[in-house]
C-alpha cells in the first residue's frame, strides 16, 4: 500500500494558494457549528494551516488536530496565538487516540491523498463517541471550469507518459459519501458562502508550473517540462490566448454523517 502524502512541500504556499477570501473562514466555521454542540470536543485530521480549526478554536471548540506535515503543523503554531488547537503528528489511518473520545470529527480535502481512505473512515469512526457527528467538507466549484478542464488535461498527459495522473486515495468525494451511506450513515448537506475567483489562463498554467498542486508531484522533475509544455500547446489550441480570463464561483459544503 503506498503512503499518504504529506504536504511538507505546500506549507509555506498553502494559506496564499488555498486559503479563504475575508469571511469566508468564518462562515465555514459557524455552519459547523449547527452540527457541533456546545463544548464539543472534536478531531480534525488533515488540520494542515488550520484554515477550518483556527476559526473553531476562537468559537471554543475543544479541538485536536492531526497531520502527517511536520511543517505544516509548524506554519498552524505560527498563525496561531491563542485558542490554539492541541496537535498531534499521525497517519489518519493510525491514530494515536482512545475509541470513543470526540463528539465530532472534521476532514476537509484530504482523503484523495490517503490510499487506504478507507481505513481513515474506520479510524473517524472508532474515536467518536456513539451519536457523534463527523463532517466531511469540500470547495465547491463547477466541473466544467476552464480551470477543472485545464487540470483534467494535465491528467491524461501525464498519465499517457507513465506517470500518475490520479492522487492515491478516493478520487472523487462521491466515493467518500457512497462509501458512508452504505456503512449505514445518515447524511445531512449544508452550504455555505459563496465567492468568486478570476484568473487567466497564464496563472492557471502558473499554479501547475509551480508545482502548487498535489497532482503535479509525481511527474520527475527531469519530465516535468515536456509534460508541462504539452499542457501549454493544448490550452493555447484551446482557449485561443493564455491571457483569456475566466472566473470562477466557489462554495463550501458541509456533509454531516451520522449513524
Amino acid at each position: 500500500m503506498a503512503k499518504s502524502i504529506a504536504f511538507d512541500r505546500a506549507a509555506d504556499v498553502y494559506e496564499a494558494t488555498r486559503g479563504f477570501p475575508p469571511g469566508i473562514g468564518e462562515q465555514v466555521a459557524e455552519a459547523a457549528l449547527e452540527f457541533i454542540p456546545p463544548g464539543a470536543r472534536a478531531l480534525e485530521i488533515g488540520v494542515g494551516t488550520g484554515r477550518i480549526a483556527r476559526p473553531l478554536a476562537a468559537r471554543g471548540v475543544r479541538l485536536v488536530g492531526v497531520d502527517l506535515s511536520r511543517k505544516m503543523l509548524a506554519e498552524l503554531r505560527r498563525r496561531v496565538t491563542e485558542s490554539a488547537p492541541e496537535l498531534v503528528e499521525a497517519d489518519a489511518t493510525r491514530l494515536p487516540l482512545a475509541s470513543a473520545s470526540f463528539d465530532a470529527a472534521l476532514s476537509v480535502h484530504v482523503f484523495h491523498l490517503i490510499p487506504d481512505w478507507q481505513a481513515a473512515l474506520a479510524e473517524l469512526r472508532r474515536v467518536l463517541k456513539p451519536g457523534g457527528v463527523y463532517l466531511n467538507g469540500y470547495d465547491w466549484r463547477p466541473g466544467d471550469s476552464p480551470s477543472a478542464r485545464l487540470f483534467s488535461r494535465w491528467r491524461k498527459i501525464v498519465s499517457a507518459h507513465g506517470f500518475p495522473g490520479e492522487a492515491p486515495g478516493a478520487r472523487d468525494f462521491a466515493d467518500v459519501k457512497q462509501f458512508l451511506l452504505d456503512s449505514g450513515a445518515r447524511l445531512e448537506e449544508r452550504f455555505t458562502g459563496e465567492w468568486a475567483v478570476t484568473r487567466t489562463v497564464a496563472h492557471a498554467l502558473e499554479t501547475i508550473e509551480h508545482r502548487t498542486w498535489s497532482s503535479t508531484w509525481g511527474v520527475p522533475d527531469d519530465f516535468f517540462p515536456r509534460c508541462l509544455a504539452e499542457l501549454r500547446d493544448w490550452a493555447l489550441a484551446e482557449f485561443g490566448s493564455l491571457e483569456t480570463a475566466f472566473t470562477v464561483t466557489h462554495k463550501f459544503c458541509w456533509q454531516a454523517f451520522r449513524w
